[in-house]
């Protein structure tokens, strides 16, 4: 545990520095929309500079875990595939939420992400060009080839650190604790990203709690599947692939805010729960591999 905790604070106060630096000082600009994404790509592999410093300082190698592999499954599919099921889903209950209807239109995208008004007619026009379902298909398709290339190597930079390093420091751990540790931790190290205006841009001072709450859900899902298949690519994969499809609710919504809305509001919150319950039920009445009740190490070495 306690080599949880050493890379958990350095990875925290290093990625928190470098927010600090880019965002003011230096003009590095991720005080602007396009350079607060191009930095959010770069501060996903802050995580695995942090593990590879670490590493080098124990004289550990690459890959002392054993889990950077491409240990293919069926296990794979199905988290290529639960995102965009997720999504969906997502998607039916953000319309059930008060001041919310399904509806699709680019006001909420207009909304979201404070489109200027110059700008706001021209970017109707480009949406009503594809009907709703051509739309939703073309979203779906570019989000899974996204998912498991491009997306998925900017994920790697996290998961290395996240899905890997810390997964071999608490092998000793059971699942849950590990997967809260470990969604607590990564929800924390998103602070500056979010009080930026990442995910959740009109409530940034909540979304930084709303962002740990995401991210517990999310690392449990995510863990399940690592212990799975024995690999944290799946993991990157998934990450990645989540990243590539979520934005597509505000297409389909009207109304609510950052509390309701999407996969990183109350909407994907409780999706997320059911995949968990879901995926629970099946590992121990079905598969019975029982990796949710067992510590990491036990699950790994089956």
């Amino acid at each position: 545990m306690k080599k949880a905790i050493r890379f958990s604070i350095a990875v925290c106060l290093f990625s928190w520095a470098m927010a600090v630096v880019a965002h003011w000082g230096f003009g590095m600009g991720a005080d602007t929309p396009v350079g607060l994404r191009v930095f959010s790509i770069i501060y996903m592999f802050f995580p695995m500079i942090t593990a590879l410093v670490l590493q080098a300082i124990d004289k550990e190698k690459f890959n002392h875990t054993g889990l950077v592999n491409f240990n293919i499954k069926w296990s794979w599919l199905v988290a290529w595939l639960l995102p965009v099921v997720m999504v969906l889903l997502c998607i039916l209950v953000n319309g059930l939420m008060p001041g919310v209807e399904l509806k699709y239109s680019a006001e909420q995208l207009i909304t979201q992400y404070h489109v200027p008004e110059d700008q706001q007619d021209l970017v109707r026009e480009q949406l009503a060009r594809f009907p709703a379902i051509v739309m939703m298909g073309l979203t779906l398709v570019s989000g899974l080839t996204m998912g498991v290339s491009v997306n998925a190597v900017a994920a790697f930079g996290e998961e290395y650190g996240w899905r890997n390093y810390l997964v071999g420091a608490l092998r000793e751990v059971k699942f849950w604790k590990a997967a809260l540790f470990i969604g607590v931790v990564w929800g924390i190290w998103h602070f500056p990203l979010i009080l930026m205006g990442h995910n959740y841009p009109n409530e940034p001072q909540w979304g930084v709690l709303l962002m740990v709450v995401f991210c517990v859900l999310a690392s449990v899902l995510e863990l399940y599947f690592v212990l799975k298949t024995k690999s944290m690519i799946v993991a990157a994969m998934m990450h990645g692939t989540i990243n590539a499809v979520a934005g597509m609710t505000i297409y389909y919504t009207l109304g609510g805010n950052d509390f309701l809305n999407g996969m990183a509001g109350l909407s994907g919150f409780i999706v997320m729960a059911v995949a968990i319950g879901c995926l629970w039920g099946y590992d121990c009445y079905i598969a019975k591999d029982h990796i949710f009740s067992q510590t990491l190490g036990a699950s790994l070495d089956r």
